[in-house]
């Protein structure tokens, strides 16, 4: 499956929702996104901005 800058996406197995900041081969660097769709924020943390493989990300269409 191949991402692109700007989409939003999902680690397989959470609820929260992702922004594709940056592609490099099967790398994938993600922001989250707020607010989320139920309308709740959540803090910057550790978690908010990482590099992930690919294979571990759903794509989401709202």
């Amino acid at each position: 499956m191949t991402f692109q800058n700007g989409e939003l996406v999902r680690i397989r197995g959470e609820s929260l929702i992702y922004k594709v900041l940056a592609v490099t081969r099967t790398m994938i660097t993600i922001i989250i996104m707020n607010p989320q769709p139920d309308g709740q924020h959540y803090a910057f943390n550790d978690k908010s901005i990482q590099a992930i493989d690919e294979s571990r990300l759903e794509k989401i269409v709202l």
